[in-house]
């Protein structure tokens, strides 16, 4: 297939936020699985408001991978700084084995990560075009 000039093109002034935007949501449906498999390798008391913020985590991913607005990337980052602080990344809550035990590390790194790459698109990183 030959190359032509539209292909050596930049992506466009909309393609890094919608990168952000769907890294973002990437992000978050990754906790929640991370966090469903948790709830099915060791259910616990709190399993219920466990299983509903990762729901939620769904529904924040779907809204910033198909309309990323400020609601959307508020919404992220509200739910990923209660999850930072739920579980801080640099505490080990106990010393579980298999999912459990690796479930909230992971969970904890795709946060971190999700809050930098809000943090990317909030600080005006990235201008909307004109």
């Amino acid at each position: 297939m030959p190359l032509n000039a539209t292909a050596l093109e930049p992506l466009g002034a909309a393609a890094l936020p919608r990168l952000l935007a769907r890294s973002a949501a990437g992000a978050a449906a990754g906790c929640a699985a991370v966090h469903g498999l948790a709830l099915v390798a060791a259910p616990h008391p709190g399993a219920a408001g466990t299983a509903a913020l990762a729901a939620a985590c769904l529904l924040c991913a779907v809204h910033l991978w198909r309309r990323p607005g400020r609601a959307g990337w508020g919404l992220h980052v509200v739910l990923t700084t209660a999850m930072l602080t739920a579980h801080p990344p640099a505490v080990a809550h106990h010393a579980a084995t298999g999912p459990a035990g690796w479930a909230g590390p992971v969970a904890a790194l795709l946060a971190v990560v999700a809050l930098l790459l809000a943090g990317v698109r909030g600080c005006g990183a990235v201008r909307r075009p004109g």
